[in-house]
């Protein structure tokens, strides 16, 4: 299985070599694990990022369903795992997820660790799917609670200072969702996981991966990217 997970990623990254013109650059995904990361262990698949986890009140559990998955129980804000780039100057870039929430869920998915460097966030907000926020509003969502996997991709264009999101469930991505262009807007300091920096916001539900490439995918891979996952979390 594990294998199978591996080549499928590995043929992945190479398609989108060729299509988008970016790598991936950080690939924490659940599949290469069979319980949550420890503290100062890689993210498999780069081998880049160092990852920061602590996990002292057990809220964060590794869930083996589709394919495993990071699952967080409760409002516990001592909790999280953080890793990935620096994105706080011009880079393009694009981040992809897969996340389904919980019925309790009232913060943030997907947070920038360092908030003083940049505001951002991804992936649900206060209960509502299909967020992202890379330093001023794309989309907040205040409603559309739901338990459903989704399938995320934010993209940020450092030449055209535009921020794009691409939501799915069962039906690929047909266009973007949402878009907006600032010119303050952009990067993230690392990537954290269930909450903000200050242990606040926590919010439940289940993340499959965070992959970050290091340029904005086009839809065409991004199209190819939900055929290849999209079986594993049940569509």
């Amino acid at each position: 299985m594990s294998g199978m997970m591996a080549m499928m990623a590995g043929n992945a990254r190479t398609s989108i070599a060729a299509a988008s013109s970016a790598t991936l650059v950080y690939n924490l995904d659940a599949a290469d694990y069979s319980v949550v990361p420890l503290n100062g262990s890689l993210a498999n698949g780069t081998g880049a990022y160092t990852l920061t986890v602590a996990n002292a009140g057990a809220s964060i559990s590794w869930n083996s369903a589709n394919g495993g998955s990071f699952a967080k129980s409760n409002s516990t804000g001592t909790d999280f795992i953080y890793g990935g780039p620096s994105y706080v100057t011009a880079q393009s870039y694009t981040v992809f997820m897969a996340y389904k929430l919980s019925a309790t869920s009232a913060g943030r998915l997907l947070n920038t660790q360092s908030e003083a460097t940049k505001d951002w966030l991804m992936g649900a907000y206060n209960g509502n799917p299909n967020t992202f926020y890379p330093n001023f509003a794309v989309n907040l969502p205040s409603s559309g609670a739901d338990t459903a996997w989704h399938l995320d991709w934010a993209t940020w264009n450092t030449s055209t200072n535009t921020g794009q999101l691409y939501t799915s469930t069962s039906t690929a991505p047909s266009g973007v969702a949402f878009t907006g262009t600032n010119a303050g807007g952009g990067g993230f300091n690392q990537l954290r996981m269930f909450s903000r920096s200050g242990n606040v916001e926590v919010q439940s539900g289940n993340i499959g991966f965070v992959k970050v490439y290091d340029g904005v995918l086009d839809l065409a891979t991004i199209q190819s990217l939900h055929a290849t996952h999209k079986t594993r979390f049940g569509y």
